[in-house]
């Protein structure tokens, strides 16, 4: 009666408690919280002509889009367990379809130990799904850089034919994961079901290993949360270096997928000026178990930010460039894309309004009806509460 009435007072005071960036939150008593929440991105696009795709004329236009429209809960029943869970409301397929994202518990038994299962974030590369899309420099995930099927090597590294984008950045496993001597080193260590019911190849269960260090000693701050943030909009200063591997094994006949990668973040305040530089690099060989089918990326970029408001914000100009290579028997294309975007943060890294052009280009490859390079121009609006 006491947890229950404890409840109905805190969801009269949402008004109140709901001054959070990131979630509405509810207390219920000293142990158990909740917090729940609403997110997406609104755009308006001025779309580049695309040739003739999938034998269709696609011409430029101003595209109007609701992008990745989400609910989500984060529930603490105690100091060990919590719950979150993650779902779009633009799922692929029928009108009113949701799609999960996320679903998964954590023990935290010690800072230095926790166990996740459920479907959540693979441990790959910062940039490859580990990190947070609502704190993306740059206002376009790389699935979007895309040309005649061709896309950027950044993206989760375990197979799922079940769920598009081979799974985005999610897929069903347990990972034990931790945080050693206060964030300085940082270590995940899973395994992966890459073959849910649905799915037509023959992926066995994948391996993902991920170890993460921040010298702390000399002043920067630790991340330790699960999932790793673009920005901290002058909040912290990081410096943080990742080394990743995932092995993918798969069916009779098919070869063995490896993925390697490397990553740096570096965002440090000075004065009103936060400047923020990020370096990723992955490589997959026998990419899906294909023989040779392998690739390479590299992404580049960063971000000055003015950390003062004018008017309702904190203004800040980013730059990325993205670069993959694939070496394929016969063929070596190069899917290449660099963009300008003035963001404009309004409450945190997860609410803001971000102007941007992007110019994607694919080299090395004879296409005869679709366009081999385009340069489109957005307005995105960011908001999660």
């Amino acid at each position: 009666m006491k947890k229950g009435l404890l409840l109905a007072g805190a969801v009269f005071s949402l008004g109140v408690l709901a001054g959070s960036a990131n979630a509405v939150t509810i207390r219920i008593d000293e142990e158990q919280v909740l917090k729940f929440g609403a997110r997406g991105i609104i755009d308006a696009i001025i779309k580049d002509d695309r040739g003739i795709v999938d034998g269709n004329e696609d011409k430029s236009d101003i595209v109007f889009t609701h992008r990745d429209a989400r609910i989500y809960f984060k529930y603490k029943l105690n100091k060990i367990i919590s719950y979150g869970f993650q779902a779009s409301l633009f799922a692929p397929g029928k009108a009113g379809d949701i799609e999960v994202f996320d679903s998964f518990i954590n023990l935290a038994f010690a800072p230095e130990f926790n166990i996740i299962a459920g479907s959540y974030k693979v441990p790959f590369e910062r940039h490859s799904g580990l990190q947070s899309y609502w704190t993306y420099l740059f206002p376009t995930w790389l699935g979007m850089s895309a040309i005649a099927g061709y896309k950027h090597a950044f993206t989760n590294p375990v197979a799922n034919d079940h769920k598009p984008f081979r799974s985005g950045s999610r897929s069903a496993g347990l990972t034990a994961w931790g945080n050693i001597a206060d964030g300085m080193f940082k270590y995940y260590v899973g395994v992966f079901d890459a073959s849910d019911e649905g799915a037509t190849s023959n992926a066995k269960t994948a391996y993902s290993i991920r170890v993460q260090f921040t010298p702390t000693m000399l002043g920067y701050k630790a991340e330790k949360g699960y999932v790793l943030k673009n920005t901290y909009v002058g909040k912290k200063d990081v410096l943080t270096i990742g080394l990743s591997y995932t092995s993918q094994p798969f069916g009779e006949g098919a070869k063995d997928q490896d993925s390697w990668g490397v990553d740096l973040m570096w965002e440090q305040k000075f004065g009103t000026i936060v400047p923020d530089i990020q370096i990723g690099y992955v490589k997959h060989t026998n990419w899906a178990g294909t023989d040779g089918d392998d690739r390479t990326g590299w992404l580049v970029q960063g971000q000055l930010l003015y950390d003062q408001k004018v008017f309702l914000g904190k203004p800040a100009l980013a730059a990325r460039y993205v670069q993959t290579e694939f070496d394929r028997p016969g063929s070596d294309p190069k899917l290449k894309s660099f963009g300008v975007a003035i963001n404009y943060y309004i409450k945190g890294p997860t609410n803001r309004i971000a102007l941007w052009v992007e110019n994607v280009k694919l080299d090395n490859v004879n296409l005869t009806e679709e366009e081999d390079s385009y340069t489109d121009v957005g307005l995105s609006v960011f908001y999660n509460f």
